[in-house]
């Protein structure tokens, strides 16, 4: 016992003798128990926001959390106004085609609005045109083909034979021949030929 007391004696002697109470222990235990936590990065330009802050440390307090970014870039300018309706004066379209192989054009007026399609660039004529023009044989015509022009004469349609200044003929049976007649374009009735004449030998 004696032993004892002297121990509690001495420790209590050397606590008033280094001034330290129990608060000051704890005060600079919690000064010295953690860092702070670093603060959060800043956000980028492109508008995302910034990273978080960093972890507290042991005792510390958290980072602040870092600033939203810039504003993304300005929005583009608008499109630009629709053309102007109307032609030039002068100004020719095409719209189609018409007939004798041409073409259907409109013109501009002076007051800038379009005329009425006219047929232009004409040729001599329609497909299936038909003519005697420049055709001496009067059972003979000329046809208009997919290129707008005129053949050569050759039998009409409705003939039966070309007249061809009254020597067309053709064999009937023995000895026998018949004559294109320039009226109807058709044979004349079948008729014996004589021995001088060319039926007799071709037409056996």
């Amino acid at each position: 016992m004696r032993l004892g007391s002297l121990l509690l004696v001495a420790v209590g002697a050397f606590a008033v003798a280094t001034g330290c109470s129990d608060d000051t222990l704890i005060a600079t235990n919690e000064a010295t128990g953690g860092e702070s936590g670093a603060a959060g990065s800043g956000g980028t330009d492109s508008g995302a926001a910034g990273s978080g802050g960093g972890a507290a440390g042991s005792g510390g307090a958290a980072g602040s959390t870092g600033g939203a970014g810039n504003t993304g870039g300005a929005a583009g300018s608008g499109g630009g106004a629709a053309g102007s309706g109307g032609c030039t004066p002068g100004e020719k379209q095409t719209v189609g085609t018409c007939q004798k192989c041409g073409s259907s054009r409109r013109t501009c007026k002076a007051n800038a609005t379009w005329g009425d399609p006219v047929c232009e660039d004409q040729k001599e004529c329609s497909p299936g045109d038909k003519t005697t023009t420049g055709c001496s044989d009067p059972c003979a015509e000329k046809n208009c083909g997919a290129s707008c022009t005129f053949g050569s004469c050759e039998k009409k349609s409705t003939a039966k034979c070309l007249y061809n200044n009254g020597t067309e003929w053709q064999c009937c049976g023995p000895k026998k021949w018949q004559y294109c007649s320039k009226d109807t374009c058709d044979w004349f009735a079948c008729d014996a030929c004589s021995s001088a004449s060319s039926c007799y030998t071709k037409c056996t």
